[in-house]
């Protein structure tokens, strides 16, 4: 209804601009292995990483320290430093030449027998900078413009409320005389920024338990550090005061005069720890299985998964957003065999042309349920961002081993949750991010085939596949937003059911 009247809350908008970015990468590798013994082999390495700052053939970046004038664009708001002032490099930072990666892995047979096999590897691992990453620099003000309105009179005179009814459209970037639209958001990398870099860790025990079968039991680690993000340092100040219209009158650099400073920095981390099963019957009696099962957890901070750039809840407490990772599935299993039916070369001929010949294949997949956040539905903390996190005021689990209607009805407790505000200072929600599992999944796909031979050069081919084969109900993930009764803690919608296909297929 608002948007049929044309009363918008907030809009965004930018204006085109031409991207150009430029670096230089160099890196140095050294590996080799060491036969310690006939039952020990070392594996070492070493990376030295070398990536300049990427630059902008216009100079098109900026950074922000507050209370710092620029020497090179003095009519910039006080903060805004562009390459060439004081300590300011031409890529804003300075080439990182301590990014040096060991590595170090081992094979080791541990009786000799040549059944058993045990190996394990670590070793440090660095990221590089991206284009995307700088570009957000050359996109915004003064360079181009990428504009938030919040106080949107209506759709169809938008800039009623902007400083002499005009908006900031057509925008145009000249360096000899920057523009800056009141109030201004800004882009850039932090001085500070440094490049991410990764623990990875791995130990393994293989054994060998019959001529065609082996088992693996393995652990895998991952610990990830200071990985980029672009925090607001403009956050505004929540008060007595505080309500969504006055977002910009509660920053606390230059009120009205920059909106947000989202400056690149390298803060956040990331976990994984898992432990894999693995076992391997390799083709032999007319039949081969594999099956896989991993058990594992994964932390982040925000969504440090996602392509996008991410979102704090409250940029001033980012610990606030550490949880579990979006894609996180404790359990997840998939075991799949192929089965030739070839037992029928000594029968009668029609036995075997009707029998002989057939091959079955399937793959089963298993797993637990994606982590769930409940969200208020609303802008709780008054930031000019709606992605507040609900109150949690109860136990919200449910068991899933519940009658079908009632599952789909309440997945979770909805009464553990609240919209509105439980209690004092919870204005980002006492709900931690992804708490709750969503329903699980249970596949199997299925395939028979088989080829008739026609003539010596020609054969034809006929396949029976069928995805969900025994039609089984993967339920689809429920409501999250707490402030919408009709949807909240509801399952509308489930994975697709049986399909089967039947094909032929000349082979000449």
């Amino acid at each position: 209804a608002d948007f049929l009247l044309g009363l918008a809350a907030t809009m965004e908008q930018d204006a085109p601009t031409y991207l150009n970015i430029n670096d230089w990468y160099y890196a140095l590798y050294v590996q080799d292995d060491f036969k310690v013994s006939s039952r020990l082999t070392l594996n070492l390495g070493i990376r030295w990483d070398i990536q300049t700052p990427l630059t902008d053939p216009h100079d098109r970046l900026l950074t922000f320290v507050p209370n710092v004038q620029s020497k090179i664009v003095t009519s910039a708001p006080v903060g805004l430093l562009f390459p060439g002032d004081a300590g300011v490099a031409r890529g804003i930072i300075s080439t990182q030449f301590k990014n040096i990666s060991p590595r170090l892995g081992l094979a080791w047979d541990p009786f000799g027998d040549h059944k058993t096999a045990i190996r394990a590897a670590g070793g440090i691992f660095y990221g590089s900078m991206s284009g995307n990453e700088w570009d957000l620099s050359s996109a915004q003000q003064p360079f181009g413009i990428r504009q938030t309105f919040n106080d949107v009179y209506s759709l169809s005179d938008p800039y009623k409320l902007q400083p002499g009814g005009v908006g900031p459209f057509p925008y145009s970037y000249t360096p000899s005389a920057p523009r800056f639209v009141l109030p201004s958001a800004i882009q850039g990398i932090g001085l500070d920024y440094v490049s991410p870099y990764t623990y990875q860790m791995n130990a393994a025990i293989q054994r060998q338990v019959s001529r065609d079968t082996s088992v693996t039991i393995a652990y895998v680690g991952n610990l990830t550090h200071r990985i980029p993000v672009s925090p607001d340092l403009n956050y505004p100040i929540l008060d007595s005061t505080a309500n969504t219209a006055n977002v910009n009158a509660r920053r606390p650099y230059l009120v009205n005069t920059l909106s947000t400073i989202n400056i690149t920095k390298s803060i956040l981390n990331s976990a994984y720890h898992g432990l894999q099963v693995m076992g391997d019957k390799r083709m032999s009696h007319n039949l081969s299985i594999k099956g896989y099962y991993t058990f594992g957890k994964g932390l982040d901070f925000i969504n440090t998964q996602s392509s996008q750039e991410q979102v704090a809840t409250d940029w001033n407490n980012i610990a606030l957003d550490r949880g579990r990772t979006n894609n996180d599935r404790h359990h997840n299993a998939v075991i799949s065999g192929i089965w030739e039916l070839k037992y029928f070369q000594h029968a009668p001929g029609i036995v075997r042309a009707v029998a002989g010949g057939w091959s079955l294949s399937a793959i089963g997949s298993f797993r637990s349920g994606m982590p769930l956040t409940i969200t208020a539905g609303s802008d709780r903390n008054f930031d000019g961002t709606n992605n507040d996190r609900a109150d949690l005021k109860g136990d919200p689990y449910l068991s899933p081993n519940r009658p079908r209607s009632q599952v789909v009805s309440e997945w979770f407790n909805v009464a553990a949750f609240s919209s509105v505000t439980q209690k004092a200072n919870s204005y980002d929600g006492t709900a931690g991010r992804n708490i709750i599992d969503g329903p699980g999944s249970k596949n199997v796909d299925m395939g028979i085939f088989r080829a008739f031979r026609i003539r010596e050069s020609k054969s034809l081919q006929f396949r029976a596949e069928s995805t969900n084969a025994f039609n089984l109900v993967n339920l689809s993930s429920p409501g999250t937003n707490a402030g919408s009764s009709s949807t909240f803690g509801k399952i509308s919608t489930a994975g697709a059911m049986r399909q089967v296909q039947l094909g032929l297929k000349l082979v000449y």
